[in-house]
């Protein structure tokens, strides 16, 4: 079982590391056949638009969950079926209720699914140059009217590689950046008017802000967020971003 979790661990590093590899021969290649037009290739942009997946959300999360219970059977069997492993059992039983966050996160999102389904952004062209304006169109999920106020951000992120402690206790990690924001909000009655239709988008964009750049380590980019006001049941359901400002 222990030499099953060490293989498990160093395929996945293998596979994240060939992937890798391929990613970067590809993007090499393409860089050398249109220099100057990086959004051809820095990611697998669809051009009509983008489509946040409430469905592959909570299947993500569901995985987890199960996957954080599969690692557990092992360990209860162990504490279970051989005198004297009790340990184990009692140890397997205190993380799997740290694993009840994992189902109740999972139903959160499986109530969000069901009640307001899928969101798509529509380009109104593609790609965005700095400098000029984003046009769009929000394909709001249902219960629109439910809403109290939707509040759309457009802000500009830099991903920095920030290293703290010394010694042993010396770590990096990756915090956002927010260089730039803007944002729009629609109120209750604004929204109620845009029942079962597209709600129009429109940010200047700023000359002198960095273009997006997915493929730098760490990466620049640009995106607008959705953050609705919903009843208080699902409050709690929309993330928060967690962003500095430089």
């Amino acid at each position: 079982m222990i030499g099953f979790f060490f293989f498990a661990a160093g395929a996945f590093l293998m596979i994240h590391g060939l992937r890798g590899v391929i990613r970067k021969s590809a993007y090499d290649r393409d860089v050398k056949q249109a220099p100057n037009q990086t959004w051809l290739y820095d990611f697998h942009w669809r051009r009509e638009g983008f489509t946040f997946s409430a469905f592959n959300s909570m299947l993500q999360r569901l995985l987890a969950a199960l996957f954080w219970n599969a690692f557990l059977v092992p360990f209860f069997w162990i504490g279970i079926s051989n005198r004297g492993a009790w340990i184990f059992a009692v140890f397997a039983g205190l993380f799997a209720l740290i694993g009840l966050v994992f189902w109740y996160r999972w139903a959160q999102m499986l109530a969000e699914l069901l009640c307001y389904g899928n969101s798509f952004l529509a380009y109104n062209n593609f790609p965005y140059f700095l400098g000029s304006t984003f046009g769009a169109r929000f394909r709001a999920p249902n219960h629109l009217s439910d809403f109290d106020e939707l509040t759309l951000t457009l802000r500009c992120v830099q991903e920095r590689y920030i290293t703290s402690g010394s010694g042993d206790n010396r770590k990096t990690e990756v915090v956002c950046f927010e260089l730039y924001s803007d944002s729009k909000t629609f109120s209750r009655g604004q929204l109620a008017a845009f029942s079962g239709q597209d709600i129009p988008i429109e940010f200047s964009l700023p000359a002198n802000q960095p273009t997006t750049a997915l493929a730098s380590p760490p990466p620049i980019y640009w995106e607008i967020e959705p953050m609705a006001n919903p009843p208080r049941l699902f409050r709690s359901l929309l993330p928060r971003p967690r962003l500095q400002s430089s």
